[in-house]
């Protein structure tokens, strides 16, 4: 009687852990995902998330709602889905400043870029082209590198403000070629690129939105892109490592999550993502903002921050680069 007792129970625990075991493998997801995004509605970064978003709903079967969460150059935002719970129903836009630039920029952070996410995949990459106005000497990279080695601490580069892509661009054009020019912040990129036209300013490095027009009436000259290959948006540009070998920085945007993630989702979502990206309509619109598609999965993108933050962080340490 007693075995026949002690056999009830250990059936009963076996079915009571069947059930909760059951409940612990319920499909994901089965609500409604938030993906943050770190800037106001509107903007490049935004426009994207919700290209995704609007596809990763119909591929996961719940809503993807975009929920914008701006200020402290995002870094609000970041702290914030940092501490959300780690079950695949909150995702995080994150961008290059946040996650391998403002962490050597910005004092007293309370998220750790390296250890309190989880990285799905890269989502875009922005590349930046090296411009100078219409009336500049100079005709390539290697006559601006010559110029400033001709006349140092003359020539000038613009920026959208200090610690922006554009800045730390200049700075790594600097470091890698032994140059002397100065750094002019603007509060934002149309005034920047106003004086540069106006040959105010003897270069800078911008995205490729605002000076399609410019392009096209000759008013600027673009020297160069900055990423490591030649990019689609201007298949004809060389690059600035054709003249100054090893040399590539971009802007990007990537999707993560808060660290402890199941790793089932991580590689659910990370399929997903690269699955939208690889679309040829997908890929048109996010050429149209001025940024190639990415979708290189979660291993590809834990290198690319771990390789970005050390790179960020040797040139700002070196050059005492501080935001003003």
């Amino acid at each position: 009687m007693i075995r026949r007792l002690l056999a009830r129970i250990v059936l009963a625990a076996s079915a009571t852990g069947l059930v909760v075991g059951a409940a612990a493998a319920a499909p994901w997801p089965e609500r409604p995902i938030r993906l943050v995004v770190p800037y106001a509605a509107g903007g490049g970064t935004d426009i994207i998330a919700r290209i995704l978003a609007d596809r990763m709903s119909v591929a996961l079967g719940q809503n993807v709602v975009v929920e914008n969460k701006p200020g402290a150059t995002g870094t609000i935002a970041a702290e914030q889905v940092a501490k959300s719970s780690a079950d695949g129903y909150t995702l995080f836009m994150a961008t290059t400043s946040i996650l391998t630039v403002s962490p050597h920029l910005r004092e007293g952070l309370r998220y750790s870029p390296l250890t309190d996410f989880e990285p799905v995949t890269l989502v875009v990459y922005q590349p930046f082209f090296l411009v100078t106005s219409a009336d500049s000497p100079a005709s390539s990279v290697s006559d601006l590198i010559s110029l400033a080695k001709a006349k140092p601490g003359t020539l000038t580069y613009a920026s959208f403000g200090s610690g922006s892509p554009p800045h730390l661009g200049g700075e790594l054009l600097e470091s890698a070629t032994g140059t002397d020019m100065v750094h002019v912040p603007y509060k934002g990129g149309a005034p920047a690129l106003v004086d540069l036209v106006g040959n105010r300013v003897s270069a800078m490095f911008i995205d490729a939105p605002p000076i399609v027009q410019h392009v096209a009436s000759g008013k600027i000259k673009v020297l160069a892109v900055s990423t490591a290959a030649r990019t689609s948006l201007m298949p004809n540009v060389p690059t600035v490592a054709e003249t100054v070998p090893g040399f590539e920085f971009s802007a990007w945007f990537g999707l993560v999550v808060p660290k402890g993630t199941p790793r089932d989702i991580v590689t659910r979502l990370s399929s997903v993502v690269t699955g939208i990206l690889a679309d040829e309509e997908v890929k048109k619109r996010m050429a149209g903002l001025g940024s190639d598609a990415g979708g290189e999965g979660p291993e590809a993108f834990a290198r690319l921050i771990s390789r970005e933050n050390e790179k960020w962080k040797s040139l700002i340490r070196a050059n005492g680069i501080r935001i003003d």
